[in-house]
Formats: structure tokens, sequence, C-alpha cells
């Protein structure tokens, strides 16, 4: 097919078609690393290439390009934006110094702030990951194409970590290969390979009347094959790609107009020329030697450089102004509250002033593993040399990030946690809570529920409601292991339906049936119902999630604020508020490590004027702003003017003129039993086949898409530690089954062998009195429903449809007594599925879902087998 063209018909924005965007990311200055001053020209060789009037597949407008020092914050925003905002092509450009590990793994892009560290855990300080910021980042792009290039040392490292989404039309375009550094060129004439870019993109390559990406290529390669790296190294740039081509610029030698070259930029004003040894190491030598850090040509060039010019530069304007380094903070939020606390942060560093006092780098990790990590400080601190040969230890550092100044997490509860005993080695100073956001049951407009449901009633009661034949909800919440919210919402969960008897095994089953898997964040939840693909589930799904995040997502697509995965089809919510279910208080908390005593009072003062400032009117109006109920002497706040939850989106959807009452307190010991429950709910499930050996399945035996090879292709969903078995459904004796592979749990192999050995036999079946010894089985395996369990009954329907009513309402019944196991049942007969009594309704009592080939088998059944298995089939 031909390359994707962003001007082509239907992509061009110009003509009402798709948005395209470009971020150019340039690191000309550093605090802590030698300048790259060719990056300014560079990141002006790219914009003139990509927007030239003639020949540019891009408008000006497309292009982002932060202005000053590009720090940590600026880096990941100006990313985020073009991400969230790109429909057609999304280019990413980088120029800077970039570092890799001892054994070439880790690529870290630097940033003004970054830092080198010798730390052999954690060496990059304030650095962008290429595989999880950069690379995590852009798989969530919606864009047509993604195309990234990168122009700095390592940059071919990058390709280990390539990880697309999917079916993602994704491009890399890098400097070099693996493991090379490369000079940085001339402030005049900017880095050498974008130069070559820049004469490709706007001259064009013979007998190409465009340049596309395989293309360019191809042509820069050939242009850099004369030209050689560091210590004399092949200069070979590198590329991989998914996808099959995109077009980066309209030129060709035939049309390209003459043109006056551009005027050589005026000269950038630059500290002293330091000293540097024959042949310096590139952009920046930092290499590892015998296992131990050796600070080469970085350290010395810095050095001498500080030294020479008495002092350290910022290049402002073109002016260098002399301004002492700024306190850096790092600041690890919870998932849910993160795109909130970095915005107030941001606007905090940006508030009018001379030198900048302060840096702060915000990041988030699963609420699980911040939790875990401050009971076991220590660890964070000084990692273990090595982990067991299974991989399973603690390493806060690699899960986490760096050590934190600040912890924001979503509630004051895993505060209480974290100070727990362990290995400690920071103390936990809670200053005060910046913002409040109930948690909610979220319910479609559509749906129908009692006025005095929406305050003051149990959830348990609610959720019954919503079960009700009228109703049909689903329930969902995001993943208790990630935000401090869903766990809470989880213990009220248990609590509240354990006491009707269901087990967190059937809840968990029941949320797994509905969206599968549970999405990280309840933002990411919302999302996951405006997906096209969820249509259906979008406008009866009730959703567990602070009341914050609902608010964002009732508003319209021309509202301001209006989340970008959202259409204008996404069901508004209605918020109840149960008297079981918290309140979020997003605690300010001080973490003070044991040793760290340089600059403690600076960083302590830096750390209490961003909470004086984000507990201040300029701050509260943003935590408002995105639907948080904001702090009034401690306690939480009315929403007034200006909050979202008072904007006629949500002018029916909360209740603003009182705040909910609290749930009590939840502790500790309830949130380590709840996550234990849940992990057990999730973890290594038990399936058990019943598959109809009866002679009539001769015709459906054997062969691609019938009865054994379906079972084998699901087997796949279950891992080593699932327990499975697989029985012959025909009449034995007293037994209405045979044993064919006992259960317990297996070597995949082994129990493919065990099918492929089954026979059909000359008997009849008794669907119904072996599904009756099925569902004793695993009643007598359940451990007060510990695991989630399954019975896959695989059949041709034939011995189905002559059972009794009785005795089929006698089987419903016995399935919806006790620990409950789900059924599916796989109709090998067109129609099976409406037109057999069975199959509808034990289904339909535990919960199950018929399968026929309506739908396609060899896909549905591994994947309703991976619900409860834990294989590889999702």
């Amino acid at each position: 097919m031909p390359p994707y063209d962003p001007r082509g018909r239907g992509n061009d924005a110009g003509a009402g078609g798709k948005r395209h965007r470009a971020v150019l990311l340039g690191v000309d200055t550093y605090e802590h690393l030698p300048p790259l001053l060719p990056v300014a020209r560079s990141v002006q060789l790219m914009r003139q290439a990509l927007t030239a009037g003639a020949t540019g597949v891009l408008a000006p407008d497309d292009l982002i390009v932060p202005e000053g020092q590009l720090g940590h914050t600026a880096f990941r925003a100006a990313l985020s934006e073009a991400r969230d905002q790109a429909e057609g092509l999304l280019l990413v450009y980088f120029a800077g110094h970039g570092l890799v590990r001892s054994n070439g793994t880790d690529l870290h892009l630097m940033v003004s702030g970054s830092r080198v560290t010798q730390n052999r855990e954690h060496p990059f300080v304030d650095a962008i990951s290429w595989q999880h910021d950069v690379m995590g980042s852009l798989i969530h792009a919606k864009a047509d194409w993604v195309v990234v290039i990168l122009d700095c040392c390592y940059a071919g490292n990058a390709l280990r970590d390539f990880t697309p989404d999917g079916e993602q039309n994704f491009a890399v375009l890098t400097a070099a290969e693996a493991g090379v550094e490369i000079p940085e060129g001339s402030p005049a004439d900017g880095t050498p390979f974008t130069r070559e870019l820049h004469r490709l993109l706007t001259d064009g390559i013979p007998g190409q009347p465009k340049v596309t990406f395989t293309g360019l290529v191809a042509a820069v390669r050939e242009a850099m094959e004369p030209v050689r790296a560091v210590d004399e190294h092949r200069w070979l740039p590198d590329e991989r790609r998914r996808g099959d081509d995109v077009v980066l610029s309209h030129a060709s030698p035939a049309n390209v107009p003459v043109t006056v070259p551009p005027a050589t930029p005026p000269p950038i004003r630059q500290p002293p020329p330091a000293p540097a040894p024959a042949r310096s190491g590139g952009r920046l030598r930092h290499r590892l030697k015998n296992r131990a850090f050796i600070r080469t040509a970085a350290v010395l060039l810095t050095a001498l450089a500080l030294a020479a010019a008495g002092g350290v530069y910022a290049l402002t304007s073109g002016q260098a102004a002399a301004c002492a380094p700024p306190t850096e903070l790092r600041l690890l939020a919870d998932p849910d509250a993160l795109p909130t606390v970095q915005k107030a942060v941001d606007a905090y560093l940006q508030r009018p002033g001379g030198c900048r006092a302060v840096g702060i780098t915000v990041y988030a990790g699963k609420g699980t593993d911040a939790v875990t990590a401050f009971r076991n400080s220590a660890v964070w601190q000084s990692p273990p040399a090595t982990c067991p040969a299974t991989g399973d230890c603690l390493r806060p550092q690699r899960d986490l990030g760096a050590q934190p100044d600040i912890w924001m997490p979503g509630a004051s509860s895993s505060w209480e946690r974290a100070k727990e005993t362990g290995q400690q080695a920071a103390t936990l100073d809670r200053l005060g809570p910046v913002a409040y956001s109930p948690l909610v049951l979220a319910v479609p407009g559509t749906v129908s529920l009692p006025a005095a449901d929406q305050t003051g009633t149990p959830l348990s009661v609610i959720i019954g409601h919503l079960r009700a034949p009228q109703s049909q909800a689903a329930l969902l919440r995001p993943d208790p292991e990630y935000t401090d919210a869903a766990l809470l919402g989880t213990v009220a969960l248990y609590t509240s339906l354990g006491g009707s008897g269901q087990s967190p095994a059937e809840i968990e089953q029941g949320m797994v049936q509905a969206l599968s898997p549970s999405p990280s964040t309840a933002h990411d939840l919302m999302c996951a119902l405006a997906r096209g693909t969820n249509n259906a589930l979008e406008d009866r799904a009730a959703v567990l999630v602070p009341e914050q995040t609902m608010a964002r997502f009732n508003l319209g697509p021309a509202d301001p604020g209006h989340p970008t995965c959202t259409s204008a089809t996404l069901s508004k919510r209605i918020a109840t508020y149960p008297s079981d279910l918290p309140m979020a208080d997003l605690p300010f908390i001080h973490v003070m490590w044991k040793g760290a005593d340089r600059h403690a009072d600076e960083r302590a003062q830096a750390v209490q004027d961003l909470y004086t400032w984000l507990t201040g009117p300029d701050a509260q109006k943003l935590f408002t702003g995105d639907g948080y109920r904001g702090v009034s002497e401690g306690h939480p706040a009315t929403p007034g003017p200006g909050s979202l939850l008072t904007d006629p989106a949500n002018s029916r959807a909360v209740h603003t003129d009182l705040v909910p009452s609290t749930a009590p307190d939840v502790s500790s010991t309830a949130l380590d039993t709840t996550l234990q429950s849940y992990r057990q709910a999730l973890g290594p499930g038990r399936v058990l086949y019943l598959l109809d050996s009866s002679s009539s399945m001769d015709g459906f035996w054997t062969g691609p898409g019938r009865a054994k090879d379906l079972l084998t292709r699901s087997l796949r969903s279950l891992g080593t530690k699932d327990e499975y078995g697989i029985w012959s459904v025909v009449e034995d004796g007293s037994a209405h089954h045979r044993e064919l592979l006992a259960f317990g749990t297996h070597d995949r192999k082994a129990a493919e062998a065990k099918v492929a050995g089954a026979t059909t036999v000359r008997q009849d079946a008794r669907p119904d009195l072996a599904l009756h010894e099925a569902l004793a089985e695993l009643r007598g395996r359940a451990k007060n429903g510990d695991r989630p369990q399954l019975i896959v009954f695989i059949t041709d329907d034939e011995d189905s449809t002559g059972i009794p009513p009785a005795a089929l309402t006698s089987l419903v019944q016995d399935a919806a007594a006790g620990a409950r196991s789900r059924v599916v049942t796989v109709s090998l007969h067109s129609g099976g599925c409406t037109a057999v009594a069975l199959n509808q309704r034990i289904t339909a009592a535990t919960g199950g879902r018929c399968l026929d080939p309506a739908v396609e088998l060899a896909t549905e059944l591994p994947a309703e087998v991976a619900k409860t298995g834990t294989g590889d089939a999702e």
C-alpha cells in the first residue's frame, strides 16, 4: 500500500483533516553536564525542514518547541501534549546527551537538570528514561503514525526497548548504532546527523518523488558512511519500524525550488572554552569499567568549565546570568492525582521572579509498591547488590524511581501503612491534606435508582438495586494495586458484599467478565469505557472512582478540560455517596532520609514552601478547577465558583451543598487483608473441562476448530500454578464421567498429549448429571471462595436437548448454591446458544457464557479461560 502521507487526502489538517504534531526537544545547556551548543541550531534545522512551505509535511502551528531550559518536567509535559493532540502524524525529535548503563541497557536522555551519580542501581538522576518515559508514553498515542528521531550518543541502544503497542504504526531513527558515541558538531552548523537530515528533507532524494521514512534511512546511512564517530567507530544510523511507510517530506531534486540558504544564526553566548584532552569522548564520555564508575571527560570538562568561567552559566534569551544551582526536589504522587499535581507544580515553578530557587521532578508509581518501599526504606536507600535467581526481590529504585523528598499518596491510609515497622531509613512527616475527593459510585444517567440511594445508603444496597432485572448494570473499579482510591473502594466492596455471601473471587470474576484486565487508574477506566469497542458497557457500567474523575468525564467535548480520550457519546454519570465509602484526602508528606544531611535545611524549607503554596489560593484554584474539593482549616471545603463540581456539566451529578459524611477509618490490617484477598482472587485458578465424548461427537471430534483442537488451544490460557482437569462426559456405571486428566497442576505438553489420545465412546451422555458432579468437585476444592473457578463444557448438544425440565431446574439450583463456579458451554452446533435450554440457563445462573459457531470459537474460548487462568492468552 502507498506510504502514509500527512498531506494526503483526508489527512491534511488545513483541509479539515487530522491534527499532526511534532515536538522538538533539544537540550543545549546543562546544570551538571557539559553544554551541547550545536543543539540549538539542530532544532532550527528540523523546524525548517518540517515546515518548509513547498516541501514540509507540517504547518508551523503543528510544532511544539519548548523554550528556555528543558528540564524533566517540561520534557514530559511537551511529550504528553504532542501525544494527546496528534491524530495523524506524531513526530518526536530529541537532540542532547544520551547515556546508558555499563551493560548497554537503560538508555536515558539527559535534560537540563540531569546528573550522573556513582550509585550502581540508579546512576541517572532527573533524566528521561527511554523505556519508561518515552516508549511508555508513546504506546498510548492515538496518532496514525509515530516517528521518533534520536540524535544523541548511544541512540541505537533505544532499539533494544522498541515496544510499540499492538498494531501501532511506529518508527524510530537513531543517529548511530548501539554503543556508539558521536561528535557534537559546531554551533553554527548544528549536529552532523541532523544537518544531513535537514539536507535530505529539504533537497530530496534522487530518484524519489517524496522522502519517506525508509528512503530517508537509506539516504542518511549513505551520507554518513564516510564519516567516523568517536574512537573511529563507523557512523551508521539505525532504525526500527512497525508498519508500512510514512512520508516525511515532499521534496525531490526535480521540484525543490531554488532558495537562498538560511542565514547563519547569531552566535550564541557561551562560557569560556574549557580545555579538553584529544578525542574527549564525543558529547559525553561516561563509561563503566571493572564494574565501577570512572568519571572521565564529563566531570573533567564540567569542572574546568566552571573554574574557567568563575560560576555557573544559565542561558536565558541569549544572555548569561549568574544563578546559584536550584534545590532539586522529587515528588512521588498517586497515579490518580498525578495530572493535577503535575499541573500545580508546573505553575509553582513558572511563578515570576529572578533565578529559579527550586526544581521539582514529579513522578508516579503503583500505590502498593510505594507503601512496600517505605516500609523497607533502607532497601530504597541501599539496594541489594544481587537478586535471587527468581528475580523476586524488592527494588524500589527500579520499580518507582529515585528516593523522593515528598510523597503525595491518594489517601492518608497509605501513610499509616507505610509507617509500620521494617528496614526504616526515612521519616515520613505528614504536613496535612492538599485536597479532597470522596469516593463515589458513579452511575450512568440512563440507569434508574431510588432517590434515597444518592447519599447515605450502604454500598451493598445500591449494588443490589443496580443488579435488579430492570437495571442490569455492571460494576467496575480500577486495579487496587495502583491507586489508593481503588484500594479503599475494594475494602468497602469486599466488606459490604461479603455480608451477603459473595467471596472476593466472585466479586472480581464479575468485574473481569465485564472488562479485562482492570485499568490501572480511574482515568484509564473511564477512557476504556469511552472506546468504541465498549459502547454497550459504557451505558450500563457503574464505576467506583473518585468524585473528581467522574466530574471531569462529565464535561462535554467543547468544555475546557474535557478528557481527550472521550467522545460526545460517553454517558454522563451521577454520583452516589454510599455511607461506607471513605474520603480520599491527598496528604502532603515530607520524606527525610537518614544520612541526607547536606543542604538539609534548604531542602526542608523548599518542601515547606511548596506545601504552603499548594494549600494557598492560587494552587487551590487548580485543584478545585480539576474537580477536587479544596482544603479549609484542614477539612474539605464546600465547592464554590470556579470549581468543576459547580460546572453546569455536573449540576445534577454531584452534591455540592454538603460534604458527604466519611466512612469509618480503614485500618492497615484491613487494607493488607484486602490486598491479599484480591491477589488470591486473581491468582491461580481452577478449571474443569467436560468433554462430551459420546458417539454423536464423531463428526466434531478432530480437526481445526473442533472439540479436541478447541480444548488444546485453550490450555494456553492456563499457567503452571493453575489447577485443572479433563473429564470425558459419558455414562460409566454409577458415574456420569470418566477422568481423562486428573485434577491438579500440569505440564502443558503432557496435558495436550492426553487430549490428543482421547477417543469417543459408544455410549450416551447425561450432561446435567455430569455438571452436578463437576460442581461438587470444585465446591469441595474451594476454600472460602479463595480462587476463581470455571467449568468448560464442550458438546454437540445432542444429549442436552432431552433433559427433563425438573432435572434442568435442579441443576440450576445446584449451580447457584454454595461456592459459585462459572460455567462456559461451547456448542459445536450452529444456534446452540439460542436453541438449547441447558446452555442458556446454566450460563445465566453462574455468570458464565455460551459460545457457538456464531463467534470465533478458537479465539473466544481461550479468552474465557484466561479470565480464570494465568497463562498467556491475554
